[in-house]
């Protein structure tokens, strides 16, 4: 199905998604500018009974109504179209670009509450429109929840059908499991059984839900949120239908009562409809927002002279006292605080080697507060903070580990990874530049360091770091592979070569080493070597994409067609939004003369980049074979508003003017295109077939001349006699 067109419209991108009954799909629209992506569903049509198709197909006209009806919420996927095609039934539905739920909710790291009230109100508002509309959703988890793009407000996809209101389509499996509305979502493995069962009541279970069915979904959601544990860690944690989960979260007891009527086993007594737990969270937000002022207590202002002494003595004594006892309590802190902080910090590690890093942390906590002058401490939590991805609380405690002890190499060398990770390249310079002033022999501090300075563009730098980490781990594979990374930036294409092929020597295993010395050898003009490179590099990880779109190149340079389409595609079924794929295979196809398909890539690559002059040329010359003769010149001024300093566009447009018969113009492009590129022969030709069309004899044969000596000095014999037949038909 990858690269077929659906409905003459829309084509197949990649299987995001497979079932018994159908795939989905995602597809770009081709018949609307910068050909947006859309979701297609496809139900394949059972052969069994001749009356099972046609009941099918009644119920799926009557799912794709509802859906439409659905869609008209601004939160909800739009219908595009259905359609039957090739005994299978599609859907075309709104493509919501953005992030899944599930990928915000991670776990050892719990939402604050308006986070969590946020949330809740934004999915109920949705559930109020559906179950208004009749409809119960049946499917609501956190992957099934995408945050747009484009506002940063939930959408919510993927529905089904209540039973009872429609027991048949809900039987028939209409829709597909998942639904790929996330270009940033990898398809994702199907969830055990336990955890699928996490968001479904019992009512559900046993095959009657009910529009509170949704609310305890979402409930169970919110659980999740507030105590910032995963779906298996809340499922182990359900005990006869019911979960305790209280404890294991801050929020407001308000709150939490909220969510626990959303979960409760029985559906009576679970909230009936989303408006009501919308009226109740709106109720919390308020409070949060308007806090009252602390009570001010006035008292009479009576005086008791006679008891006034007697009540100054007994409060001196009472002071007097409460210090000593501070005194007492202060010492046997003191005295007890650093051996239970080193009992902590033990059963911080050995919860963290068993994996439990959430209570790592909370007794490092507990340590860090009995002895805060501990720089293990610090590191042992930042350790953990960054296991955990939260990379900036990491960042806080090396740092804090380095004050205490600036000579904690650990730390340094550690907080310079971290400051990678978050983009800080200068910091993490001076980091790995510290922990080799302490220990000039760590050569994993120069290679990172050889990291950071080619991010930032330092090449030479960055070889120099390279060449230092080679020198202390001569058998250092990535060092090499790095050095001739950055050597290749340099411009050493040939040195790059050297440090590929011998990084290939010390660990021959590795994918991404073959993959840059295929570039190395494609920059070198050595295509053949480049083809077997990444030929080599897809056998040891076929999942790279960037090695099929190369090695697509390659095949494009070896005038392999066929085969550069087949990469091609291979590489889009693996990376959509890979620009140089499309391209690439629109190359490809003008060369095969298959000018329809070659314009459609062209103008998927426009869509995903508006501003590569190379796809603008390229969809021009598959326009203008095609007879398009105005899209071409379009596309062509397009090609050089982006890229002024491009020969070939001029020529490409010059070529378009003259066909159209507009010489003056056409001359003017030719001679733009002479300007850059004064070696054009082709220019010069085409110029002085223009030039005798205007009666210009001379200037024509002035052109044919250039043009048969440059064909005559770059070896191509039939332009040169070309440009030789029409200097003797000049004459």
């Amino acid at each position: 199905m990858i690269g077929q067109l659906l409905d003459r419209r829309y084509r197949i991108i990649k299987v995001t998604d497979s079932s018994e009954v159908g795939k989905t799909y995602l597809a770009a629209d081709t018949h609307r500018p910068g050909y947006p992506q859309c979701t297609v569903r496809e139900m394949r049509l059972p052969g069994t009974s001749s009356q099972t198709p046609e009941l099918v197909k009644v119920l799926f006209q009557r799912n794709a109504e509802i859906i439409e009806k659905l869609g008209k919420h601004d939160k909800i996927p739009e219908l595009l179209a259905y359609f039957e095609e090739n005994q299978s039934l599609y859907l075309i539905e709104e493509f919501i670009a953005g992030l899944p739920l599930s990928q915000e909710l991670i776990p050892g790291q719990p939402w604050d509450e308006d986070q969590v009230i946020n949330l809740l109100s934004e999915i109920l508002e949705i559930l109020v429109f559906i179950h208004e509309k009749g409809f119960i959703h049946r499917r609501i988890q956190p992957d099934r929840a995408i945050r747009r793009e484009s506002d940063g407000k939930f959408v919510l996809v993927d529905f089904s059908l209540d039973k009872e209101i429609n027991p048949e389509l809900a039987n028939c499996h209409l829709l597909s499991q998942t639904s790929p509305n996330s270009v940033k979502r990898p398809v994702a493995k199907k969830q055990d059984l336990v955890t699928q069962e996490l968001y479904v009541p019992i009512e559900q279970l046993s095959g009657n839900p009910r529009y509170n069915s949704d609310i305890y979904a979402l409930g169970t959601i919110a659980q999740i949120a507030v105590t910032g544990l995963s779906p298996n860690e809340l499922s182990a944690l359900k005990n006869n239908n019911e979960i305790s989960w209280r404890n294991r979260t801050t929020c407001s007891a308000a709150l939490a009562d909220i969510i626990d009527r959303m979960v409760r086993p029985d559906c009576e007594e679970r909230y009936q409809e989303a408006a009501e737990v919308l009226a109740d969270l709106k109720q919390i937000a308020v409070k949060l927002e308007v806090e009252p002022p602390p009570a001010t207590i006035i008292t009479d202002a009576m005086s008791q002279p006679r008891r006034q002494s007697q009540t100054k003595l007994l409060l001196l004594a009472a002071t007097a006292a409460a210090l000593i006892l501070t005194a007492v309590i202060i010492y046997f802190w003191q005295s007890q605080s650093p051996a239970r902080a080193k009992e902590l910090l033990a059963r911080g590690v050995t919860k963290a080697q068993q994996g439990d890093t959430t209570g790592a942390i909370a007794d490092y906590t507990q340590a860090i507060a009995m002895n805060a002058t501990d720089a293990e401490t610090y590191y042992k939590r930042a350790n953990a903070r960054y296991d955990m991805g939260a990379t900036e609380q990491a960042i806080q405690d090396y740092t804090q580990a380095i004050k205490v002890n600036p000579s904690h190499t650990k730390a340094l060398y550690n907080r310079g990874m971290a400051r990678l990770d978050i983009g800080d390249k200068r910091g993490a310079v001076e980091d790995f530049t510290q922990v080799v002033r302490l220990n000039p022999s760590d050569g994993e501090a120069y290679s990172q360091r050889g990291l950071a300075y080619y991010d930032l563009g330092d090449y030479r730098t960055a070889i120099e770091d390279y060449t230092q980490a080679i020198r202390l781990s001569p058998n250092d594979a990535t060092a090499y592979s790095n050095r001739g990374l950055a050597r290749s930036a340099a411009g050493d294409k040939t040195g790059a070569m050297a440090d590929f092929t011998q990084a290939i020597q010390i660990s021959p295993k590795q994918a991404g080493v073959y993959y840059s010395r295929g570039r190395s050898r494609f920059n070198l003009a050595d295509y053949q070597g480049a083809m077997e490179d990444y030929t080599k590099a897809i056998e040891l990880q076929p999942d790279l994409a960037d090695a099929y779109t190369n090695r697509c190149s390659a095949y494009l340079n070896l005038a392999t067609y066929d085969k550069a389409i087949a990469d091609c595609t291979e590489g889009i079924r693996l990376a959509p939004k890979d620009e140089a794929a499309y391209n690439n295979r629109c190359i490809a196809y003008l060369n095969l003369k298959q000018f329809q398909k070659a314009s459609e890539d062209c103008s998927l690559t426009i869509g995903l980049n508006g501003n590569n002059p190379k796809a603008y040329s390229n969809r021009g010359l598959a326009r203008s074979a095609s007879g398009d003769k105005q899209g071409a010149l379009e596309d062509f001024t397009q090609a050089i508003r982006l890229n002024p300093s491009d020969a070939v566009a001029y020529s490409n447009r010059g070529t378009i003017y003259s066909e159209l018969k507009n010489y003056p113009l056409a001359v003017e492009d030719f001679a733009h295109s002479l300007r850059l590129n004064p070696n054009n022969a082709s220019a010069f030709y085409s110029r002085g077939l223009v030039r005798r069309q205007l009666k210009d004899r001379a200037g024509a044969i002035e052109d044919f001349q250039k043009a048969a000596t440059l064909f005559l000095e770059q070896g191509r014999a039939d332009g040169f006699q070309n440009a030789q037949s029409q200097i003797n038909d000049s004459k």
